[in-house]
């Protein structure tokens, strides 16, 4: 009888042993967060870069919104405008999106600013007097389709930053 006892001790301790490490060790769950997370830290690592470039399409779009000669306007639009807004489609294009989630979270945004860069790129082109205003009020929708597309943008990375244990930092 005694020997009956230590087997089956000896067996349940076997059986158990390896279910205790399984136990201590990290869930499917959180190697999934924690691969996640590498995920946004690399996002995140190419978000500086990204916002260089889009103040430097506002700063060059405000500099040719000063301008009065039409001649001008459309010289600063095609040389500048354009030219900077197309850099800032391309590293926005660019940013390691790494996870499902986060690429389809990250496209609404680009294909916002994608668009944008088609408006004023033909808004540039075409700008004569007789379609400054009509062009003028496309680029206008193109940029408040930009400010939609970023809340929601905002909104769902919020809520991809949490569910993965991050803090998304905003500027205020």
């Amino acid at each position: 009888m005694n020997q009956l006892r230590l087997v089956l001790i000896s067996l349940v301790a076997l059986v158990t042993t390896p279910a205790c490490d399984l136990i201590n060790g990290p869930s499917a769950l959180e190697r999934q967060i924690a691969a996640e997370q590498q995920v946004i830290k690399a996002y995140s690592a190419a978000v500086p870069q990204v916002d260089a470039l889009q103040t430097a399409f506002l700063d060059a779009w405000k500099k040719a919104n000063e301008l009065k000669d039409l001649k001008a306007y459309k010289e600063a639009l095609q040389t500048h405008v354009v030219p900077a807004l197309g850099a800032y489609v391309k590293a926005t294009e660019a940013m390691p999106t790494g996870s499902d989630e986060l690429a389809r979270i990250h496209k609404g945004m680009v294909d916002a600013i994608k668009k944008a860069r088609d408006v004023f790129a033909g808004f540039a082109d075409g700008l004569t007097e007789d379609t400054l205003e009509s062009g003028y009020k496309d680029v206008l929708r193109a940029m408040s389709d930009i400010s939609a597309a970023r809340a929601t943008y905002l909104e769902q990375l919020t809520t991809h930053y949490a569910k993965n244990r991050v803090d998304l930092e905003q500027d205020k």
